[in-house]
């Protein structure tokens, strides 16, 4: 994995949370222009500034380095699920399951 996806993944995140990125970026203890910043390759964030960039958002670190792409409905889906009541999750899987195969009897 190289520096370009780290860049690429914390722009992306960025721009998806509700906040801004000056106010992410003093969140990370950082001037204002932090994040754009790493977006066009002046800084390289080390690992535990990845970690609490997650953190902050909340994001997953497993969804942050995945290489695969998900949409947002389901990054969305997978941030609920891992808030979710054991009991919540095993109904949801259920429904799933039911989702995918609609004609069984």
């Amino acid at each position: 994995m190289d520096k370009s996806f780290v860049q690429k993944r914390m722009m992306e995140y960025a721009k998806q949370s509700r906040r801004s990125m000056a106010e992410i970026s003093e969140k990370m203890g950082h001037r204002n222009n932090y994040i754009s910043g790493v977006g066009n390759g002046r800084f390289e964030p080390k690992l535990e500034e990845v970690l609490y960039f997650c953190e902050l958002l909340d994001i997953a670190p497993s969804d942050f380095f995945r290489e695969q792409e998900l949409t947002l409905d389901q990054q969305e889906l997978c941030a609920l699920v891992r808030k979710a009541k054991p009991s919540h999750v095993k109904l949801l899987i259920a429904i799933l399951k039911e989702l995918q195969n609609p004609f069984r009897n």
